[in-house]
């Protein structure tokens, strides 16, 4: 897509040219998508040009996004910088998003920008019409949203401890009646108060804007990629989901193939010796600065106690000699797990599972359609561990926090909620008496915990 704007953009007709681009692509995609609906193993126009293109799971209005995103940024208007590959990714974002709000078959159409700029105005000036927007029923957009932790809820190795906005977005959604799921690679088991440790500004807002049962019950923690379950209860506290028995989410998904309820313990244990095997084999010859670790789940490679980050090549290379090794391991007949090896940013992992397997059994703990889920992740590269979602549900794929706040009020302000996200933030405030959010219970937490390695779990008090 990139190679045939730069045509365009070298002969200054981009204006032109560039929305018949993104047509012709999506003639690519419905063509691609009805053939693999069909079934008919002929392979796509667009197959055959990206191989390993994915699925698509709704139709994609890139031309259309693609003229919001040129009326606020002017694309094409520029004379010196072609268009960037961050900007096909958010034009790509902002597409998906738009599908979700108006799916095929919908008898709405998407208001042009001058005719969602009025919408806007009538909206800030009558509240009467806001509130019987958005109380007409579920929200219009996805029934659920899944989200990557580090580097989209809060930095590489930090916590969500002060993004107000973000916190009061992802409430919203709650409230107006999507589910939230926090689909994490952070493994600690059941060990509740580490989650929380790690969502302590977020679950203190929550409290703050006295969420009502309903609403904790739609708000989960996936641990471990897809290995731990756990809910939001009225106390504000996280708890594990049973995992056996009536209501259990195991014995629910246990007709899913891959699901944690089917795997071999035996299997696991060799899945993962072969993965730490093949991590310490990579840390000597790669003369690697960090450790190999292990849990009842995953083995990872980190960094040394007050070292430098290792390399990401290093940290690629350590991740694609374990998915070379594992590969063979299940070719070999001898296991059919589904695992997924990774580089997080500052380490790299080997889990039991993968998102795909989350989004999966989620999807039918809770009875909600996969393409009506919503995963918003950063790791999207064959070496990251949002890949595997891409398979089962649409995908959004960003960069930082900042990104993922953006993302989702562009979901709320589709969903007509544009009024609440300008003034909620004041209200908040003043419901909570004081002028700004300070967080308190994180600030709490610390002189409990003091610290928390956050590649381990352990805890270590002052």
């Amino acid at each position: 897509m990139k190679s045939m704007l730069s045509h365009s953009f070298v002969l200054d007709c981009l204006e032109e040219t560039g929305p018949d681009t993104f047509t012709h692509f999506e003639v690519l995609i419905d063509e691609h998508r009805r053939l693999e609906q069909e079934g008919c193993g002929q392979p796509s126009r667009l197959k055959q040009l990206v191989p390993t293109v994915g699925t698509f799971h709704t139709r994609l209005p890139l031309r259309q996004a693609f003229h919001a995103y040129n009326e606020k940024h002017r694309l094409t208007k520029r004379k010196h910088i072609q268009i960037s590959f961050n900007e096909i990714r958010h034009i790509l974002n902002l597409a998906q998003v738009i599908a979700m709000r108006y799916p095929e078959g919908s008898t709405e159409r998407p208001p042009t920008f001058n005719e969602k700029e009025k919408l806007v105005e009538d909206l800030e000036n009558d509240v009467d019409i806001i509130e019987g927007a958005i109380q007409e029923g579920q929200l219009k957009g996805p029934r659920m949203v899944t989200f990557d932790g580090d580097q989209t809820l809060y930095t590489d190795g930090s916590n969500f401890d002060s993004n107000p906005k973000l916190a009061n977005y992802m409430y919203l959604l709650l409230h107006h009646g999507v589910s939230v799921a926090v689909v994490t690679a952070a493994g600690y088991e059941y060990n509740v108060e580490k989650y929380e440790f790690r969502l302590s500004g977020l679950l203190e807002y929550f409290k703050s804007k006295n969420l009502t049962k309903e609403e904790c019950e739609r708000f989960f923690i996936f641990g471990g990629e897809c290995n731990y379950l756990l809910h939001l209860g009225h106390d504000f506290h996280l708890h594990p989901v049973n995992e056996k028995g009536r209501g259990g989410w195991m014995t629910a998904t246990k007709h899913i193939p891959h699901s944690p309820a089917n795997w071999n313990e035996d299997e696991v244990n060799a899945l993962l010796d072969a993965a730490y095997t093949a991590l310490e084999e990579s840390v000597n010859d790669q003369n690697i600065n960090g450790r190999t670790i292990r849990k009842k789940r995953s083995v990872g490679l980190v960094p040394n106690a007050g070292t430098s980050r290792i390399s990401r090549e290093a940290l690629d290379e350590s991740v694609l000699r374990c998915q070379a090794k594992l590969s063979q391991l299940n070719g070999g007949g001898r296991s059919n797990l589904p695992f997924c090896a990774f580089n997080g940013g500052s380490d790299a992992w080997v889990d039991i599972g993968n998102k795909r397997v989350a989004v999966e059994v989620l999807a039918s703990y809770l009875g909600i359609d996969p393409y009506e889920i919503l995963h918003i992740g950063d790791q999207f590269l064959n070496t990251g561990n949002d890949y595997a979602a891409r398979a089962v549900c649409p995908c959004i794929w960003i960069t930082s926090p900042e990104e993922t706040t953006y993302i989702l009020k562009t979901i709320l302000n589709l969903a007509g909620i544009q009024y609440h996200l300008d003034n909620e933030l004041e209200a908040t405030a003043i419901l909570a008496g004081r002028k700004s959010l300070d967080f308190e219970e994180m600030d709490r937490r610390k002189s409990v915990m003091q610290q928390m390695d956050v590649y381990t779990g352990e805890i270590k008090k002052g």
